[in-house]
Order: structure tokens, then C-alpha cells, then sequence
């Protein structure tokens, strides 16, 4: 092809630099570069940079013919965008099917399906606050986030100016005016949703477009105004781009990711890019225009795009392949990205965004980016199918009724002499390590527990003998969640009708605990709500089974005088009013320490297949149980029933399986199968107990 057809269109220097320091301000920081605490940022200098000249484009484009050609917009950010991104896309999930673990299939090909369909950023924020995924590695696909946020931002900005123009055209009012006044309002009201959903949920708000409309709004602002910032001269270019260019390397080094990010600290990389721009827009006769637009800093700005797509899927699955990267090997991989985004942009990149047959007709382009789009979900759907599934426990799969003595025995069975000769070390397990993750209670399938922003009781949350006449309160977080499988066996039995409240990481307690850092408001009402449900007259349930997985405000560990009586608040409310409170042990915290290559204890067992008690660790009591067995003291008629010897025996460390059964999935949770075969111990204790009055036999459930 000729040079002609691969010239693009000549930019401004300082942008391109400030392109190049985007992309390596991201990159650094990714590689570890500790200095650079606030090196994520850069990401906001490009929404700056994209939002001012896709609408300067779109501003010429109205002026000049007085509407805007959607199909030609779209088929130039599809030649733009779509070739690099598709054989990234392509090239990541191929390479995550050989170096991934296969419990890191399904979200690998949902990430890239929503990364193609550019929607990563909503599928991140809702996995952010599922705690389903906390143990899930980093997406070798997470910073796609950001492009899926700009072209959201594109789906409707290029409709709004068209919209603004038709009402100029009615009303006689000046377009940029009215473009001004239109988004003026977008951006105020983005900004100020910013702060207030990052100061809630920082996780989720980091990802959601609403958050992060206002930053590509500034440089749009920017753009309308720039024919008067044009007049302002070089004085105001000198001063506005050093103050620029000193906000943005304040970010750099000052912000980290302990910032609550994007909220009001975001304006600081905001104004700073927007001054620099508009300063370029007045003079680019300047010092720091200069330094930008050398010929350095305009080529790595030319391939920012490339780098940013390369970069962090080759840290990722190098960082999978070979678990101890050192810092410097780490590097080495990450720069690797401006190689292959060279190769990228002049191979992919250019001779499809400049070819003369793919320019010539729209249509052209809207193919080829559709048939990218169409190549990045077949590859998706294919990871997808490659991930394990859940299957049931078979027969020899018993669990912790391995360890009964003798299953003929009335009341609570006495343990083996040797309980390690029931630690599974090889062979298949119920469930399989690779789809430990899915093997949880039905509570999530039906949406019965309360995420981290809600605050109302989710109605006909029911299990158990639905119609009977018994009722019993399931109460806490998702450590309470855990033991539905065993309860519900037991409901079936006791023809129990189990209700649920429950809210993630969110203890029954009065007092106002914290959650990622913030006051946990929404946990304060939901138990309010959830103790006048449980105490209204005629309401009250026969019991009340209560636990949870911290002993303190904010996490586990010692028992705090302000949490506990909080707890003993409400579980002394409930008791008054007639209920039983039945408290269950938290179970042991897996500790990093003690794991090869660290936790989750499934991923471990992944890796240690030569014997699985490599993955060992050492007994604890778990984070919520000092709380509960001190409440339990100060509550008369409350009771508590501790599980913890059958799910680690006394004497030694806690092994990961347990005749045949997986014992942890996510973080310190129980899977299912194992609860499931925990429920005729549960059972035999509240018999003891006086709670219940059948006697279940001593075999596996499920």
C-alpha cells in the first residue's frame, strides 16, 4: 500500500504527549513502579484528551453541514478501534485457555465478550461487590474498563449534539451555546454523582460510566469553548499549562489506590489535562508544549492506544504462567507492549484505518468492525464452553461423616481415633477445585441475599416446608448464608419454615460498622428492618439462627466492646420477644502464610495435585466466633453450637479436604458439599440442645 494511504491526520504535539504520559503513567504503575503511586490516573487524562477531540470533530461536523453523519462517526471509531482491540481480544483468550487455571474460564470468556460489546466496566463493577468473585484473579482484560466507559459516552454524545443543533435551528439560539448549556448540566450532575457514590461504594464506582462521564464532559466543555480560549494568548498558555502539567504529576506521586477514586479527587488529573489542552488551544508556544510535542513523546502518544490494549493482559498471564516475577521481570514483560503495539498499529492499526478500499464506503467499515466484534464473541463462546462444571458428589464422597466413630451412635457421635486417616490427599473431589466457586447455596441463585447497597429485606426469601407453621429466622451475613444446605435438610425434617435475612458482610448488630473503609449505613438499617420485622407483634419466629464472619467493626479479630453490645442489643430484643437465638461458629480463616502461592485454598489445591494437604493451614476459632461466644454469655437462653472440630480436627493443621469433599471455596466460606455433609452433626447438636427433636441419621446429605 502506499505512503500516501497510511498518512494520518496531523495532531497537536502536546496531546500526543500527553497521551505518551498517560499510557506510561499506567503502565509504570501496573509494572510496580512504587513512586507512581497515583500512576492509574492516567486513565483520566484520557478520558480528558478523548472527550475533547472527539467532540471538536463532532463540533466541526455540525458547523460545517449542520448534522451529524452517525454512520460515518461510527465507522471511524470501528476502523479506529476495532482491529487492535480484536486481536487482542483474540490473542487474550487463546493465551488464558493455555496459562489460566480452567476455574478462570468463565469470567476469561465473559470478560471478553463484554470487553468486544464494550460493557466490561458494568460487568467488573457488579463482580467487585459479589462476593461470590472475591477470590477471583485479576482479569487479564480489566483495563478495557475505560474504552467501554468512552465508546458508552459516544453512544449518546454524537444523538445530544445532533439534538442540540435541530433546537438551535428552531429556537435561534448559537449551537455551542446551547451544546454548552446541555452538557454543562451532564457534567455537574456526573461529577456530583461521583462523589456521592464514591464516598458509598468506591469498588463499583471506579467502573460505572455515570462516574466518569464528567471527566470525557470536561474535555468536551473544553472543546465548545476553545475558538474564545484560542484569543486568550500565549501568557495565559504559559501559566495554564505549568499549572496544568504541575496537577498532573502531583497526582502521579500523591494519590494512590487507598484514594477514594473517582470522586472529588479525580478533578485534581481533570483540570490538570484540561488546562494543558486549552493552554495548547491559546499557544503552543510554550515550554511545556514543547517538552510534549517532542518527537519522543509523540511517538509513544501515536501507539498509546496499542500499548494500553498489550500491556496488561501480557503482566497478567505472564504473572499466571510464573508466579514469582520478581519487580524487574515483571518490567521487562510490560515493556514488551511497545514492541508489539508498533507491530500492532502498522500491521492492524493503520492499514485498515487508512486504506483507501476500506475508507471509500461506510459500510466497509461497519463490516469489518462487526466481523471483529462477531470473531471476539465466537472466541468468547468457545472459552466459555472450555470452563469445568459442577457435578454432584458421588458415593465414597461422604465428607465429615467420614469421621463419625461409629454412625450407629444416638445423640452427638464421638470423632475417629485418627482423624487424618480421612484427609484427602489425591484423586477426585466433590466439589472439583477448578468449580469450587459455583458449588454454593441456592440463596444466590434466587437473589435472597442483600448486597453491599441495599437496605430493605428481600421478600419471599422461603425454604425448607414453606407452608408450615414453624418458622425460623435465618439471620447474618454470608457466613450465616454458608449453612443454608444443612438447615435446609433439617427445615425438611422439623417441617421448619426458614425465612432469610441476609446481607453481605453486614453483622446483626446495632452499632455501625465500616465496610471498604466507609460507615456501613445501608448494614445499620438493614438490621434495624430486619430486628422490627423479627419483634413486630405476631411476627415473631420460633427461632433465630445467627452468624457471621467478623468480631469487630471493619473485619475479624478481637471482640470490640461497641460491636458486641450492639449484637447483645438484638439478640436480647429478639429473646424478649419470645424467639430462640441459635448461634453457629464462624469456621477457620485460611492464612496466607501457610499456603504454596498463597490463597484461595482451591486455587492451591490446583496447584499442589502431588497432595493436596500441601494446602494445610493452621486451626483458628474464625474471625466472627469470638464475638457470637461472647453474646452467647451475656444472653440468657441463647445457644451455641460449635462445627469446627469436623471441619478441621483438634491436634493439628486444617486440611483442604475431608473424605473426599472440598471444604473451602470463596475466601473462608464452606462450599455446599461439605455443609451438605456437615447437616447431620448440626443436627445432632441442636437435638443436645433442645432445638430440635427428631434425630437424623449420621450419613451424607447430598
Amino acid at each position: 500500500m502506499s505512503k500516501s494511504a497510511h498518512a494520518p491526520t496531523q495532531l497537536r504535539g502536546d496531546i500526543e504527549g500527553l497521551r505518551a504520559i498517560a499510557v506510561l503513567s499506567v503502565l509504570l504503575f501496573h509494572i510496580g513502579v512504587s513512586k507512581l503511586s497515583g500512576g492509574f490516573a492516567g486513565v483520566d487524562v484520557f478520558f480528558v484528551i478523548s472527550g475533547f477531540l472527539i467532540t471538536s470533530l463532532l463540533l466541526k461536523e455540525v458547523e460545517r453541514s449542520g448534522r451529524v453523519s452517525i454512520g460515518e462517526f461510527y465507522s471511524r471509531r470501528a476502523r479506529r478501534l476495532l482491529p487492535a482491540a480484536t486481536v487482542v481480544l483474540v490473542a487474550t483468550a487463546l493465551a488464558g485457555l493455555v496459562v489460566l487455571s480452567a476455574d478462570r474460564f468463565h469470567d476469561l470468556g465473559v470478560d471478553v465478550a463484554a470487553a468486544a460489546g464494550y460493557v466490561l466496566n458494568w460487568v467488573l463493577a457488579s463482580r467487585s461487590v459479589d462476593y461470590l468473585a472475591e477470590d477471583a484473579g485479576a482479569s487479564p482484560l480489566q483495563h478495557f474498563w475505560s474504552l467501554s466507559v468512552e465508546e458508552q459516552f459516544y453512544v449518546g454524545w454524537p444523538l445530544l449534539l445532533m439534538a442540540a443543533a435541530f433546537v438551535a435551528r428552531r429556537v435561534k439560539w448559537s449551537f455551542r451555546t446551547l451544546s454548552f448549556v446541555l452538557l454543562s448540566a451532564i457534567f455537574v450532575a456526573s461529577l456530583w454523582w461521583s462523589v456521592v457514590h464514591t464516598a458509598a461504594s468506591p469498588a463499583t464506582a471506579y467502573f460505572v460510566t455515570t462516574t466518569r462521564v464528567w471527566e470525557l464532559g470536561g474535555g468536551a466543555l473544553l472543546a465548545i469553548l476553545s475558538p474564545w480560549v484560542a484569543t486568550l494568548g500565549r501568557r495565559f498558555a504559559q501559566a495554564t499549562s505549568l499549572v496544568g502539567i504541575a496537577l498532573i504529576g502531583l497526582t502521579l506521586v500523591v494519590v494512590s489506590t487507598a484514594t477514594a477514586w473517582p470522586g472529588k479527587a479525580a478533578l485534581l488529573p481533570v483540570v490538570g489535562t484540561t488546562a494543558v489542552i486549552a493552554a495548547g488551544c491559546a499557544s503552543l508556544d510554550t515550554p511545556v508544549a514543547r517538552l510534549l510535542g517532542m518527537r519522543p513523546m509523540r511517538w509513544v502518544g501515536g501507539l498509546s492506544y496499542s500499548i494500553y490494549l498489550w500491556h496488561w493482559p501480557l503482566i497478567v498471564l505472564a504473572k499466571a504462567h510464573w508466579p514469582g516475577l520478581s519487580t524487574a521481570q515483571v518490567a521487562l514483560v510490560g515493556l514488551t507492549s511497545i514492541p508489539l503495539a508498533w507491530l500492532t498499529r502498522h500491521l492492524v492499526e493503520d492499514p485498515v484505518r487508512f486504506s483507501r478500499f476500506v475508507t471509500a464506503k461506510m459500510g466497509r467499515s461497519l463490516f469489518i468492525g462487526g466481523a471483529g466484534m462477531a470473531l471476539s464473541f465466537a472466541v468468547a463462546a468457545v472459552v466459555v464452553r472450555q470452563a469445568p462444571v459442577l457435578k454432584a458428589a458421588t458415593a465414597d464422597q461422604t465428607g465429615a461423616v467420614a469421621l463419625i466413630a461409629d454412625p450407629a451412635t444416638a445423640g452427638v457421635p464421638a470423632m475417629i481415633a485418627d482423624p487424618t486417616s480421612q484427609f484427602t490427599s489425591t484423586g477426585s473431589l466433590s466439589p472439583e477445585p477448578d468449580v469450587a466457586t459455583l458449588d454454593v447455596p441456592d440463596i444466590y441463585a434466587r437473589k435472597c441475599q442483600q448486597d453491599s447497597f441495599g437496605a430493605t429485606i428481600i421478600p419471599n426469601c422461603v425454604f425448607g416446608d414453606v407452608n408450615s407453621t414453624v418458622r425460623v429466622a435465618v439471620v447474618g451475613d454470608s457466613k450465616m448464608g454458608q449453612w443454608l444446605p444443612a438447615l435446609e435438610s433439617i427445615a425438611l425434617q422439623e417441617h421448619w419454615r426458614l425465612e432469610l435475612y441476609l446481607k453481605s458482610a453486614c453483622s446483626f448488630t446495632s452499632f455501625m460498622t465500616r465496610n471498604n473503609g466507609q460507615d456501613y449505613t445501608s448494614c445499620q438499617r438493614f438490621g434495624s428492618s430486619t430486628l422490627a420485622a423479627l419483634t413486630a407483634p405476631g411476627a415473631v419466629p420460633d427461632l433465630v439462627f445467627i452468624s457471621q464472619g467478623r468480631s469487630r467493626s471493619g473485619g475479624a479479630g478481637k471482640v470490640q466492646p461497641e460491636f458486641l453490645a450492639g449484637m447483645v442489643e438484638y439478640w436480647t430484643a429478639l429473646t424478649d420477644a419470645g424467639a430462640k437465638v441459635v448461634a453457629i461458629a464462624d469456621n477457620p480463616l485460611p492464612r496466607s502464610k501457610d499456603l504454596p502461592g498463597g490463597p484461595p485454598v482451591y486455587a492451591c489445591v490446583l496447584r499442589e495435585q502431588a497432595d493436596y494437604r500441601a494446602c494445610s493451614y493452621t486451626r483458628n476459632e474464625g474471625g466472627g466466633t469470638p464475638a457470637m461466644q461472647a453474646a452467647v454469655q451475656q444472653v440468657p437462653g441463647s445457644v451455641f453450637v460449635n462445627l469446627n472440630d469436623w471441619v478441621c480436627p483438634p491436634g493439628g493443621m486444617c486440611p483442604p479436604a475431608i473424605g473426599g469433599r472440598l471444604i473451602l471455596r470463596q475466601g473462608s466460606h464452606l462450599t455446599a458439599s461439605y455443609v451438605k455433609s456437615l447437616a447431620p452433626l448440626l443436627a445432632r447438636e441442636l437435638q443436645a440442645a433442645g432445638v430440635v427433636q427428631g434425630e437424623m441419621p449420621l450419613v451424607p446429605v447430598g
